[in-house]
């Protein structure tokens, strides 16, 4: 069961393991991302990272296919991606979604702020306006303690 599906552009980190980790008490932390599960050094960055947590890092159709197949029956999991297009992607694989958090888009040049730590681009925008499009509620909040932040009319 996905307890948690996140939008986090820097992906597993302490706002994650601790700050969502000890207030939802998954059993894995599944990274659905191509870029880091093509790269055999980040893979292990990001797995030795937390030695006290289980984590699977595959590319996004692996994520959809492994979620939603099964191979994770049983288990409390944080599903975390890059960007929002990668939420479209599951979608479109077949994983239902119906709430994301948005926590961790952070400032760069060429991005507009929409609430506290989440900055985005046009083509973000643009994949976040997809999401409440197809009825995801989007959640903009660091951690599970924070104040949320609904997304949805500020994306439209």
């Amino acid at each position: 069961m996905i307890v948690l599906l996140r939008v986090d552009d820097r992906l597993i980190h302490g706002q994650v393991v601790l700050g969502w980790g000890t207030a939802l008490r998954p059993d894995r932390i599944v990274l659905a991302d191509d870029a880091v599960a093509s790269n055999e050094w980040e893979r292990g960055l990001y797995a030795q990272g937390w030695p006290e947590m289980r984590i699977t890092i595959v590319p996004v159709a692996e994520a959809a296919r492994q979620l939603a197949g099964g191979v994770f029956e049983g288990e409390r999991i944080i599903l975390l991606v890059r960007n929002p297009r990668n939420v479209i992607a599951l979608m479109d694989l077949g994983l239902p979604v119906t709430a994301v958090n948005v926590g961790g888009l952070h400032f760069r040049e060429g991005r507009e702020k929409l609430a506290e730590g989440v900055y985005v681009d046009a083509e973000e925008r643009a994949a976040l306006r997809e999401l409440v499009k197809r009825g995801v509620a989007l959640d903009g909040r660091a951690v599970a303690g924070s104040p949320a932040a609904t997304l949805n009319t500020l994306v439209v």
